[in-house]
């Protein structure tokens, strides 16, 4: 295993990056924390000590920004729902939280939210890890908001990713997953990546954000990758939130227990038996709108799905010529599976579609024919220029390129690329970090922090994920 290392690599532009006020700069690099290996709680602990002051400026902002907006006793009545459904899944996600919490406890006794406040009332330091796990989910996908805007669904930002497998779309027999992450940089500029080894599970490479177990992309050393997207809209009326499980501590679970693509689909999707047993549902419970890509060396699907829906989409579905598919945050399935894995005539396309979301489909068909036109010659180089990418393509694949003397389009935000926050340059958000998972004879996973195109010399990378205990 190895990572690169040299002064000189990194992305210079993260230090302009917006922080709130009184934290501290970001780092040109993601802090690597190295293999973290033993129990669940060891594995958390770990986290905690070696980067408890990015698990403190992460859990800082997002707490007061949870309690200003819901309220402290809202927040806190809320947080027990989460967690009971992630402790349905595996007793494990709990203990890995509690974990962090007491590595990190030294630097969170340093926060203001530490002693009672009215930010803070009687909340422990696991109580602000839990509510970094829960982030998206309780800020975006909250079980009772109204996310419209003049009776139309208010579209958000969101992520673009693609996975090719194969000789077909790819140079060489290999599979190739890649994600750039598009939200606000504050606070998901603090970031880590380590290689977790769970005693009992399969190795695996997290990239993510102090406190958090996870974030858009994990990869495990059977070469099974997982791609989180925000999908579609909110939707509360269709009933398409719930306090549910956790994509950040599911897609540990996943990556822990799940040997191929087809067992993350079925843990995403059904849960577990355990999880089964304890709720007595007959699926998953997740917390709302959201779309997965999966992957493994031969096989990929999207699962498109809201908190008690789904449906499963798969090469060829939406004019793919081979073994690939691009995910952005809408849906195509004119379906869907109910909570009782019964299937439906209600279409995902309800809970957001290309007519909803013209920024998504701008990024998904520049994607599609970024694919389409390099068929056959893909590899990690081309994987990376188009996760780079300021262009758009049509969906009859006319490149469109800015024209001289207008704004560039990269800072409209429906690129591959975005520079949200307005022009000239504000630095406020867009691509958060970009990740790349290459598997052919070997794996070998590649990633910045912050935007593909302004990080300097080679990516970071990890390779040879192997969990010998």
């Amino acid at each position: 295993m190895q990572k690169s290392n040299s002064s000189k690599i990194g992305n210079p532009c993260a230090q302009y990056y917006q922080a709130s006020q009184g934290h501290p700069p970001y780092a040109s690099r993601a802090r690597f924390l190295g293999e973290l290996q033993g129990s669940w709680y060891e594995i958390g602990h770990q986290i905690g000590t070696k980067s408890g002051d990015l698990v403190r400026w992460v859990s800082d902002v997002w707490w007061k920004e949870h309690v200003e907006k819901f309220g402290f006793d809202d927040t806190m009545q809320s947080m027990p729902l989460y967690e009971a459904q992630i402790a349905a899944l595996s007793s494990d996600l709990i203990k890995f939280m509690q974990g962090i919490a007491d590595g990190a406890a030294e630097e969170l006794e340093k926060s203001p939210y530490a002693v009672a406040s009215s930010l803070c009332g009687d909340s422990s330091h696991y109580h602000k890890v839990l509510n970094t796990n829960i982030f998206d989910a309780w800020s975006w996908r909250h079980p009772t908001a109204i996310p419209w805007e003049n009776g139309r669904a208010v579209e958000e930002s969101g992520c673009s990713s693609f996975v090719t497998i194969g000789a077909g779309p790819n140079k060489g027999d290999e599979m190739i997953a890649a994600h750039n992450r598009h939200c606000p940089f504050n606070p998901k500029c603090y970031q880590i990546v380590y290689i977790g080894k769970p005693i009992d599970g399969n190795a695996f490479w997290v990239l993510t954000y102090g406190g958090a177990g996870a974030a858009c992309q994990v990869v495990n050393d059977k070469g099974v990758s997982l791609i989180l997207n925000a999908g579609g809209n909110q939707h509360t009326e269709n009933h398409a939130n719930a306090f549910g499980v956790s994509w950040f501590l599911l897609f540990l679970h996943i990556a822990a227990y799940a040997n191929t693509a087809d067992e993350a689909i079925e843990m995403v999707t059904k849960g577990t038996p355990e999880y089964r047993a304890n709720t007595g549902r007959n699926s998953l419970l997740r917390t709302g709108t959201w779309n997965f890509l999966i992957s493994d060396r031969t096989n990929c699907a999207v699962v498109e799905s809201t908190c008690n829906r789904y449906a499963i989409r798969r090469p060829g579905d939406v004019s793919e010529i081979g073994n690939y598919l691009v995910m952005t945050n809408h849906n195509y399935c004119n379906y869907s599976f109910d909570e009782n894995n019964e299937r439906t005539d209600v279409p995902m396309t309800r809970f957001g579609s290309e007519e909803t979301s013209s920024g998504s489909t701008k990024r998904f068909w520049t994607l599609m024919w970024d694919i389409r036109h390099n068929y056959g010659q893909i590899d990690l180089e081309l994987a990376m220029q188009f996760m780079r990418g300021h262009h758009q393509h049509d969906q009859d694949g006319h490149r469109i390129e800015s024209k001289d003397g207008e704004t560039p389009l990269q800072f409209t935000g429906d690129v591959t690329c975005p520079h949200s926050g307005g022009y000239p340059e504000q630095w406020l958000g867009g691509t958060a970090d970009a990740k790349i998972a290459v598997q052919g004879d070997d794996l070998t996973v590649y990633w910045t922090l912050g935007r593909p195109c302004e990080w300097q010399g080679p990516w970071d990378e990890v390779s040879g994920l192997k969990n010998e205990d």
